[in-house]
Order: structure tokens, then C-alpha cells, then sequence
């Protein structure tokens, strides 16, 4: 008997350890069977791949391509694609900046703020002991006065020298850009420029005072003021020219407004009203000519623009007087004003600087706190 025949249909690798075979048998009716033996790893189903077409198994960068390749279904031309622009970015735009944002903080302030020199050194004067003597503790007293008085001299000459400096550059700067040489100077240096040039004329005859009565002159310092150099005078001095400067300002204010109509009335021309109480820092140095009496004597009395004799002889200074002292006054405040915004604000001021800034522009200084004094000069620089 013929052994039967085995058919190998499908072979795979011995690595993937499948192996498919199929036996015939054949039958008495003459049929023949397939016959799978069966094996120790189960047969991998194995699934008929779909046929794609070719250009269906194409990877594209991008859809739009995909769809120029694909044939056209319609008739229609197709209208070519305008590519859409994406709108452009706007470049962001950086916070503004002032001159001085970027400057040091130290730096600024010195531009501001004059020197130490300028101002009176520090005195401190001892309590009296309950056990000693009245006449001891004065001439102590005046020992103490009299070193504070040679640091203010020493201060006096030291400012005399750095002005006379200030005064070579701004030359110098005037004669080679033929400009003004003062908008060279920074506010500080301005400055000390301006105040070195009343203490030196006051210098002389203070040193004559300090040689004649020495320890004793403390005496008699309150009563000679206008004598004295800056840096020389004594705390008690200045809070009392503070007082005696408010005290005038109030008694002006009130006889100013009794004598309203009269002056209204004097210098009142036809068809012309009386522009009133203006504000100093809105004024313009062009409208000082053209003002009335009464708004010149009004901003005069702000400002402290006229002498204290007028009001001891109870009489109203001259309209000439009145337009030249607020002009004066007025060109001093206006150019303060734009040194201070140029070199750092009046935020950066000193406490002592800030209370001199408050009071030359008729602001009341005697018992407001700092912070006060600083929401007065921020709405002065608000305009």
C-alpha cells in the first residue's frame, strides 16, 4: 500500500515557531479531505490587506497638497488658492521712560539737593545741670556757639570756592555754545551758585560781629538775621524767620481782602474786569506787564515779593514796584520749577530742601508733617 501524500501549503521561519500543514485522505466515495493536524502553537490569524490604490498610500507635507494632487471631479476650472497672509505682529510697544528712570538713585538726588555746606551744621546744646552754675552753663553754652559759628564760616568759604567753579564752567560752556551757561548746571549746582553769592557779601560783616562780642552773640543773633550767612544761623533763627514770614502773609491776606474793592476800583480801566486771584504756578511770564493792582498785590502777597516796610507805613506798593518784585520772583520759580522736573522731580527733594521749595512758593510750612508738605508741591507741580 502507497503511503499517503502530505502537501506543504504554507511554511514560515522557525523563529516565529509557526508551521501550517494539510494532509489529503481520500475516501471510499472517492473524496478527498483536508486535514490540519494539530499543533502546540496556535496558528496566526492572518487577514487579506485591502488594495489601495497607489496615490492613496502617498504621505503629504501638508493638506493643501494632498488635494492639488487629487483629479478634478468637476468640470469647473478650479480657481487658484490665494494664500492668506497672517496679519502682521505690531511691535510691543515699551513704557515710556523718563530722562531720569534709568539713573541711580543717589545720583539723582545729588543733582537735586545742594551740598551739606550750604545748610548750618548740627548744634547740640547741653541741658542745664540742677546743680550748676547760670553763669557756667552760658559760657559753655557760647563755647558750643562758637565752634558751630567757625563750621559755618568754614562752610561759607568752602561754598564760595565750589561757586566761583560753577560760575568758570557756565563761562566757559556761554562762550563756546553761546548759549545760556546756567542750563549747563544741574539744579543743585544752580543753586548753590545762587545762595554762595548772598552769603559772601553777608561773610564780612558777620566776621567782624563774631571777633567783637564771641560767646555773646548768640544774644543778639535773633534780632540781626538778614546779617547772618545761611550756614551760620541757628535753629531758633530759622523757625523764628518761619513764623515772622506766616504772620505777615496772614495780616496781608486779611487786608487784602478789606481793601479788594479799593484797588479794584483804582486801577479798573473801561471794559476791562480784574482777572482776580490767579494761581502763581499758572502764570506766564509775558502776562505780569498787563495785570491789574489787585492781581499783583494779590500774587506779590502769595509769593512775598515786596518789602516788610511797606506794611509798617500802611501803604500800598507802587504798581512798578509790585510788577518788577513778582517778575523777579516769578523767573526764579520758573526756572527752579524746570531744573527740578529735568534732574530727577520734586519727589527726590530732601526733607530740608523740600520745606525751603514749599516756603518760596507761599505754601504754609509751620506744623505740617512731611507727607503733608509733599501733597502741597506734587499739586504745585500738577499745574
Amino acid at each position: 500500500m502507497k503511503p499517503r501524500p502530505t502537501i506543504h501549503l504554507l511554511s514560515v521561519p522557525r523563529s516565529n515557531r509557526v508551521q501550517l500543514s494539510a494532509q489529503c485522505r481520500r475516501s471510499f466515495d472517492g473524496r478527498i479531505a483536508v486535514a490540519f493536524p494539530p499543533s502546540r502553537h496556535s496558528p496566526r490569524a492572518v487577514y487579506p490587506r485591502p488594495a489601495h490604490p497607489l496615490h492613496a498610500s502617498i504621505r503629504f507635507a501638508s493638506a493643501t497638497a494632498a488635494i492639488k494632487s487629487q483629479p478634478a471631479t468637476s468640470s469647473r476650472p478650479s480657481k487658484p488658492s490665494v494664500p492668506v497672509k497672517a496679519p502682521a505682529k505690531s511691535p510691543a510697544r515699551s513704557p515710556s521712560k523718563s530722562p531720569t528712570s534709568n539713573v541711580p538713585v543717589p545720583q539723582v538726588r545729588a543733582k537735586l539737593n545742594p551740598p551739606p555746606e550750604t545748610y548750618a551744621p548740627d548744634l547740640v546744646i547741653p541741658a542745664k545741670k540742677p546743680s550748676q552754675n547760670h553763669f557756667k552753663y552760658l559760657y559753655q553754652c557760647g563755647k558750643l556757639y562758637i565752634e558751630f559759628y567757625k563750621q559755618g564760616i568754614s562752610n561759607v568759604r568752602t561754598t564760595a570756592k565750589i561757586a566761583k567753579s560753577l560760575r568758570q564752567k557756565a563761562e566757559r560752556e556761554k562762550g563756546e555754545g553761546g548759549r545760556d551757561g546756567l542750563g549747563v548746571l544741574t539744579r543743585a549746582e544752580w543753586q548753590i551758585v545762587r545762595r554762595s553769592r548772598k552769603d559772601i557779601w553777608r561773610l564780612p560783616p558777620f566776621g567782624i560781629m563774631v571777633l567783637v562780642f564771641g560767646e555773646w552773640l548768640p544774644l543778639m543773633a535773633l534780632y540781626i538775621t538778614p546779617l547772618i550767612p545761611e550756614p551760620c544761623r541757628i535753629p531758633a533763627q530759622i523757625q523764628r524767620k518761619l513764623q515772622k514770614a506766616e504772620t505777615l502773609k496772614k495780616e496781608r491776606e486779611r487786608r487784602l481782602a478789606l481793601d479788594a474793592a479799593r484797588l479794584v476800583s483804582r486801577d479798573r480801566k473801561p471794559g476791562i474786569t480784574s482777572t482776580g486771584v490767579v494761581a502763581p504756578q499758572a502764570v506766564h511770564l509775558s502776562e505780569v506787564k498787563n495785570m491789574d493792582l489787585y492781581t499783583l498785590l494779590s500774587l506779590s502777597t502769595t509769593l512775598n515779593c515786596h518789602s516788610w516796610a511797606w506794611d509798617k507805613m500802611f501803604m500800598t506798593p507802587p504798581k512798578a514796584v509790585l510788577k518788577w518784585g513778582v517778575r523777579r520772583k516769578m523767573e526764579y520759580l520758573k526756572r527752579d520749577d524746570a531744573l527740578i522736573e529735568r534732574d530727577g522731580g520734586w519727589a527726590a527733594l530732601e526733607k530740608r530742601e523740600m520745606e525751603r521749595a514749599c516756603m518760596e512758593r507761599g505754601l504754609r510750612v509751620l506744623g505740617r508733617k512731611e507727607e503733608e508738605l509733599r501733597k502741597e508741591l506734587a499739586g504745585w507741580f500738577r499745574r
